[in-house]
């Protein structure tokens, strides 16, 4: 009887395990990916500001610790794009969570309405400063502001985005946002502390912003699996 019930215990744990990895194929996986709702500064032609969210940034390469090569891609036929390909900047600002409202006014209002210059900022509230190091403004609230310098832009056939890169000029992150050293922000950086939210854009019920959960993990999951042979994991390649 006793083996009658682990063989039965076994049989349901295996078809749970079975219902839990069926997947279904579905036209497009793309947009089913959480992206940092991130608000892109620019400035246009006359020096008037502008900032848009934009969902597909992301960190393209870093050659070295020095030097940090940003993405964002936008529709061509954007404000946004139209100012970087002006100016040759662009800033990259992580919205927080009392943000959203604002942020995303910005990202479904543009800033050219005709020949007539719509301002967002007198609009929202939102707060901005000019970048130390490039010509596109920094949005004061945001937790993290990067601020890049246009190196390279991108096209591909057929699409519907033009990707720009841009070098990472200088890194601001809020005081509030980091744990004991303020020199060493980026070991410091506490991303509950800073309100940080995701967009996610895979349906039109459940589309919108979240915000960060509880912390999963340190990352270094590679510790808790035994390796054979007496072999130790190496730090994998990024």
């Amino acid at each position: 009887m006793r083996g009658y019930r682990l063989l039965g215990a076994l049989a349901a744990v295996l078809m749970c395990t079975e219902a839990h990895a069926a997947k279904v194929a579905v036209e497009t996986g793309a947009r089913l990916l959480p992206a940092t709702a991130c608000l892109v500064g620019t400035y246009d032609a006359e020096g008037r500001p502008d900032a848009a969210i934009i969902d597909r940034v992301g960190i393209a390469e870093t050659p070295s610790k020095e030097r940090m090569i940003f993405y964002v891609a936008v529709n061509p036929k954007r404000q946004t794009a139209k100012n970087i390909e002006a100016t040759g900047a662009f800033t990259v600002n992580v919205m927080n969570a009392a943000l959203v409202p604002q942020g995303d006014f910005c990202g479904t209002v543009s800033a050219a309405s005709g020949d007539e210059y719509f301002d967002k900022f007198s609009v929202t509230g939102l707060k901005l400063e000019k970048g130390s190091d490039v010509n596109a403004p920094i949005l004061t609230e945001c937790p993290v502001t990067l601020e890049c310098k246009l190196v390279k832009t991108l096209e591909f056939p057929d699409g519907q985005h033009r990707v720009f890169l841009g070098e990472v000029a200088s890194y601001h992150v809020a005081a509030e946002a980091l744990d004991g050293d303020k020199t060493a922000p980026v070991r410091q950086f506490d991303p509950q502390k800073s309100g940080m939210v995701v967009y996610f854009a895979g349906s039109a019920e459940r589309s919108g912003y979240y915000a960060l959960g509880a912390p999963l993990g340190s990352g270094m999951s590679a510790e808790k699996f035994p390796w054979p042979n007496g072999l130790e994991p190496k730090p994998a390649g990024h």
